[in-house]
């Protein structure tokens, strides 16, 4: 582990990463990339972008668990604003091409990002429909205002990635009513002890002052305060997919409920569904050729092209061992800022790895969360490389 700690200082060092906090309880780098700066704490508070999906995705499982929905069920009669969008199927001349939804919306669809509701900045016919309604970049406060936009396919038919998961946060808090942040409080963060993890860091100057600078990587390389508004600028409303923020211990205590399957926040069941693959068909083939473009390039982890993948509940499902990194069924993602996440059942590891860093997907980044993944993977079993 002392040889991971001297990695962890010299990619600090060489502007690698802007700091680093991972699970085998390692801190290193400092809370901002200015002149002041300050080294960082293990329990810094990190926005986790993304890799709050997972855990909402939880949170949606968990209403599943209490009988408040089904898996399968059909979420228009909860969801009106998100079952009246139209698909949007291109454009004639300057005109776009609406067609009605036929297929359901299920809660499924949402966790496994097959809803057909995607991210604009992926898909360049949404793009153009958006910015041609004056929605480019949209900071409105609440899911339904800033995420109010048309399908790109039929539910059910291909993959996506983008906004199903804050449709699903809205859906668990007019199910269970109240709100996402008050939801997870009662059924997540406090049987498992966790007391970082919140929407609203400013709302608690304890934690809003453990909050490292974004910094971003300027074009010679080097590392410059990041001081644009950024994506969770102006929420009122609590944004499942995107708008967490965490130290990584804490993050961690969330993973390895998963990975022992303790029963503490989850039935054993619904777990093991997590791991198991959801996509079939063109689905599967999307996520493949998703991941495989340059959209793929913001994803935050190398993600080796020779290791067939699938989506599960919540993350990127590896399909085959990746030698020396991880097993076979290992579901990982991460967030905009470059955290990273995995649950590792085969080598019964988790890593909870947290930095702020733009732009998603930097490379650096990328070859230093590998190198952790397999020190890591080394730890739990010597002859993982071999």
């Amino acid at each position: 582990m002392s040889d991971l700690l001297l990695k962890l200082k010299e990619a600090v060092k060489r502007g690698d990463v802007a700091q680093a906090v991972f699970n085998f309880h390692a801190a290193v780098g400092h809370n901002s990339s200015g002149p002041h700066a300050q080294e960082v704490d293990e329990d810094a508070v990190f926005l986790l972008a993304s890799q709050s999906k997972f855990v909402t995705t939880v949170a949606a499982l968990q209403a599943v668990a209490q009988g408040l929905i089904g898996l399968d069920d059909d979420v228009a009669e909860h969801l009106p604003e998100l079952a009246g969008q139209q698909i949007l199927k291109g454009y004639e001349g300057e005109k776009p091409v609406l067609v009605e939804r036929k297929n359901v919306i299920t809660l499924r669809h949402l966790v496994t990002h097959t809803s057909g509701a995607v991210y604009g900045l992926f898909n360049p016919l949404l793009q153009r429909h958006e910015t041609e309604r004056g929605r480019a970049i949209s900071h409105d406060p609440d899911v339904v205002s800033r995420y109010g936009a048309p399908l790109v396919f039929e539910p059910g038919e291909s993959w996506g990635y983008g906004t199903d998961i804050d449709w699903a946060g809205l859906l668990v808090e007019r199910l269970a009513k109240t709100s996402l942040e008050e939801f997870m409080s009662e059924n997540i963060w406090k049987p498992l002890g966790i007391t970082s993890m919140t929407f609203f860091p400013e709302k608690q100057p304890d934690l809003d002052k453990r909050m490292p600078q974004i910094s971003a990587r300027g074009p010679d390389g080097k590392l410059v305060p990041f001081t644009i508004p950024y994506i969770n600028e102006g929420n009122v409303a609590c944004f499942g997919g995107q708008g967490i923020y965490s130290s990584m211990p804490d993050y961690l205590t969330f993973q390895l409920s998963l990975l022992r399957n303790d029963g503490k926040i989850l039935p054993p069941a619904l777990v093991n569904d997590i791991f198991t693959p959801q996509l079939h068909g063109a689905a599967a083939d999307e996520v493949w050729n998703t991941l495989q473009s340059p959209t793929g390039d913001s994803a935050a982890g190398e993600i080796c092209p020779d290791i067939p993948f699938n989506w599960g509940l919540g993350g990127l499902l590896f399909m085959e061992d990746d030698v020396g990194r991880r097993k076979k069924g290992t579901i990982s993602w991460g967030g905009l800022t470059n955290c990273f996440w995995s649950i590792d059942r085969g080598n019964g590891t988790a890593l909870a790895f947290g930095t702020q860093l733009l732009p998603p997907g930097d490379k650096r980044c990328e070859v230093f969360i590998s190198e952790i993944e397999r020190a890591v993977t080394a730890l739990a079993d010597p002859n993982a490389s071999s």
